[in-house]
């Protein structure tokens, strides 16, 4: 009977998991901080299955290794609630929201050579982001650096490198060393951090196969780094000026489609493969790309258990960890800036600032819905009034 109770205990975590992760999915808009502080909300805030502190230890950790960031995010999470399946279940739970959209916008682009015009239903979603995004910032600071004045001073210089236009993943490793070794006041041998080995393949001439379309888009996810937006010149190379599969103005749309659909910005791939051949290419474009952050996520769950055993490795993560919180308020103040050019989208911001300071119950999905929905009102009102 108790191993009967046991199974129903881990299928249930399954459950919870894919049902989590699934959601997180679907309202996944805002670029990486955007995903960061909506899983954030869910998954320490409201479900409380992970701690804060391991929390940042994940999202410090997954900016210094290749691969989508918050995918491997998730996954670890979900590997901590459900076990290596939960892994599995949480990494495609969130991945397949937007796959399905990207292929129904494949379909469409294809049928009528356009994008279908969703503008006016989104408009609201940005400034909604914007405010998870600022609650995100302050939750993890209080954390994270609290009132540890070497963190804070990393993190502000973080912060000001990071608006100067220094590269991020330089800075937070830079930031980790450098608390190791002020934390440790001795000089340091050696650091090793491992990488998954990006997979060769032979691109060689024009034809196409569904071989060198799977390995080309696998060789893309294990490879990288930093923004999502580092996508396009990937997929520029590979299927634009070798293999001629895609038009430039082709790749475009793609990438607006990563950006207009929930979930990361390597959704466009989805796209990109759907248009290239059809649905088996859409499914082997997004298998492809994602693939690699489902084993590069094992090594991340070892990774961050192993050092929260170890002081040093500590020192180093905490680091790393103001490191990432600056580069997320500096994503969090481009995004201010963004909406309060706007009166309508300022409107949409403060109200859901309100609403998620005031409430700490109030879920992602529910400030999420209420931004898209006061942002359609707002057009609308605004369209009569003109």
């Amino acid at each position: 009977m108790q191993d009967l109770n046991a199974s129903d205990s881990k299928a249930l975590r399954i459950k919870q998991v894919a049902w989590s992760c699934f959601k997180l999915g679907v309202i996944g808009f805002g670029g990486i901080a955007g995903m960061v502080a909506t899983i954030e909300n869910e998954m320490v805030v409201r479900r409380k299955w992970i701690e804060h502190q391991h929390f940042t230890d994940i999202l410090s950790t997954s900016y210094i290794i290749p691969g989508p960031n918050a995918v491997e995010i998730i996954m670890h999470c979900g590997k901590e609630r459900g076990g290596r399946l939960g892994l599995i279940v949480a990494g495609v739970c969130y991945i397949f929201p937007a796959m399905v959209i990207c292929l129904l916008f494949g379909y469409f682009y294809q049928k009528y050579s356009a994008i279908p015009n969703v503008q006016d239903f989104i408009f609201g979603i940005r400034p909604a982001t914007t405010a998870l995004v600022i609650g995100a910032v302050i939750r993890l600071s209080k954390g994270t650096i609290k009132t540890n004045w070497r963190l804070i001073t990393l993190c502000l210089l973080v912060f000001a490198g990071s608006m100067y236009g220094i590269n991020e993943v330089n800075l937070i490793l830079v930031a980790g060393f450098l608390n190791l070794l002020i934390s440790i006041r001795k000089p340091v041998m050696s650091f090793a951090i491992g990488l998954a080995a990006a997979p060769t393949a032979a691109v060689v001439g024009t034809t196409y196969s569904n071989t060198k379309l799977f390995l080309i888009f696998l060789k893309i996810g294990a490879i990288l780094y930093g923004s999502g937006y580092v996508l396009f010149g990937y997929m520029d190379e590979s299927l634009v000026r070798h293999q001629h599969w895609l038009t430039r103005q082709q790749l475009i749309d793609a990438i607006a489609v990563g950006q207009i659909t929930p979930g990361p910005i390597l959704s466009s791939a989805t796209f990109a493969g759907y248009l290239i051949n059809g649905l088996t290419g859409g499914v082997l474009a997004t298998v492809a790309i994602f693939l690699p952050s489902f084993f590069i996520s094992f090594f991340l769950h070892k990774v961050v258990t192993w050092a929260r055993g170890s002081q040093r490795l500590r020192y180093f993560l905490d680091g790393l960890s103001a490191a990432s919180i600056a580069v997320i308020a500096v994503v969090a103040v481009h995004l201010l800036g963004e909406n309060l050019r706007d009166i309508k989208s300022a409107i949409i911001l403060l109200i859901c600032l309100v609403l998620s300071f005031v409430s700490k119950k109030i879920t992602s999905l529910a400030i999420i819905l209420i931004g898209s929905i006061g942002g359609y009102v707002v057009l609308i009102i605004s369209h009569l009034l003109a």
